[in-house]
């Protein structure tokens, strides 16, 4: 169903989460490309956990400070009639003004944007907002659970060893032992609830292993352990849509990078790359390799501006496989918006075929992943249309599904209390 023009759109971004400043960009990307469409508000969460609104904040420029320039309070009010997004008065003779909003946009990477967090509190309130799902988010997020979740619904993963924070600081030298039996070097570590590669490491060594989980449980309460892809090729593919309805399969992409993965510095910070996500390993390690890189090099451009090949330089068969695994991980994980799911191609060996395993699910990926879907034909603007498209939708599900019925549980216990 087309989205008419003229929405007043709300995007939320930011957010107490290492991926922050990556938030900010995506957002800016967004907005810019809403505004030609329809009416954009700003939704600003700080890293302390404040709200913020303000015309200023769709230019990047404004958060080189904190608060960001022109910067103005926002509180997030659980049924209020006319909320839930209230800019406080600040005068006696004026009252609160509310921020008529029809439908949020989550930019939010990582804790409280893609832990199902903030969605949670926007369906409480009654929000319609693109990329819906609590449960799928909350499953996305947790690199245990999501393989638990994929590997039910019939995919691949590679196997791995989750990790208590409370089971290292206990007993270190016999988790260290367990790793050990499990998975003999190399392997990968990595926080079970980041994104971004942040925490990442391939390990050589047992001393390797102790300094990743270290840090890993600075940064996450879990850790995952696996072993390292050896020889793997690292594909990427988006997929649109929702539980039930129509699904968009976006393009394949090779990300390019080191063998271990791209790692934070890869994606955000080197010269050819914005200050956004690229489509690169979260972990597992993949195969790097030449070709020319497919993004634009511009600053700033997120995720469009990352070294990858599009199409994926593979066997076309290979990709339309990889397209096919990614629309069996969204219909498995049920997520409504869109989602990039990260794969290992690993070669035959040992007497096995070549194998397809999807690594993880990103479900609020840098840039909306737009750049995926353009070679099929959605452009950017579009993309972001059917996003909120399907939130409206979703919205319009859910209040046509019964959430209370009459009872006479109160009235008989209150007879039986007199």
């Amino acid at each position: 169903m087309p989205l008419p023009s003229g929405q007043t759109v709300g995007v939320v971004f930011g957010g107490p989460s290492v991926e922050h400043d990556v938030s900010i960009i995506t957002a800016q990307q967004a907005m810019a490309v809403l505004a030609e469409r329809h009416t954009v508000i700003p939704l600003y969460v700080g890293k302390d956990g404040r709200w913020w609104t303000g015309e200023e904040l769709r230019d990047v420029s404004a958060f080189t400070q904190s608060p960001p320039r022109g910067a103005r309070p926002l509180e997030l009010r659980l049924g209020a009639a006319d909320g839930p997004f209230f800019e406080p008065s600040t005068s006696r003779l004026r009252g609160d003004k509310a921020l008529p909003i029809s439908v949020v946009l989550n930019a939010i990477h990582g804790t409280g944007g893609e832990d199902g967090a903030l969605l949670g509190a926007l369906e409480l309130a009654g929000v319609p907002h693109a990329g819906r799902g609590v449960a799928a988010f909350a499953v996305g997020m947790d690199k245990h659970l999501a393989k638990t979740v994929l590997q039910a619904g019939g995919l691949e993963v590679l196997p791995h060893r989750r990790i208590e924070r409370g089971a290292w600081e206990q007993d270190r030298a016999g988790v260290l032992a367990i790793v050990a039996s499990d998975f003999p070097p190399p392997v990968v570590v990595k926080p079970a609830t980041l994104g971004s590669s942040i925490g990442v490491a391939r390990c050589e060594s047992a001393a390797e292993v102790e300094e990743a989980l270290e840090l890993a449980f600075e940064l996450d309460r879990q850790a995952i352990v696996e072993p390292f892809a050896t020889g793997a090729t690292e594909l990427n593919c988006a997929v649109l849509g929702r539980p039930g309805g129509e699904l968009r399969v976006s393009e394949v992409e090779r990300p390019l990078g080191s063998e271990a993965g791209l790692t934070f510095e890869d994606k955000y910070l080197s010269a050819g790359g914005g200050k956004d996500g690229s489509g690169g390993a979260k972990g597992g390690g993949a195969k790097g390799g030449g070709g020319k890189a497919g993004g634009s090099g511009e600053s700033g451009a997120g995720m469009a501006s990352a070294d990858r090949i599009i199409p994926a330089d593979v066997d076309p068969g290979l990709r339309e496989r990889v397209r096919a695994e990614a629309e069996k991980a969204h219909r498995a994980l049920r997520v409504a918006g869109v989602v990039r799911y990260d794969f290992f191609v690993l070669p035959a060996q040992d007497g096995r075929p070549e194998r397809i395993c999807v690594n993880e699910p990103n479900t609020v990926p840098g840039s909306f992943a737009f750049y995926l879907f353009e070679p099929r034909g959605l452009a950017f603007p579009d993309l972001l249309d059917e996003l909120l498209a399907i939130g409206l939708a979703e919205a319009r599900e859910e209040r046509s599904t019964t959430r209370s019925f009459a009872s006479a549980l109160i009235d008989r216990h209150a007879k039986s209390a007199a």
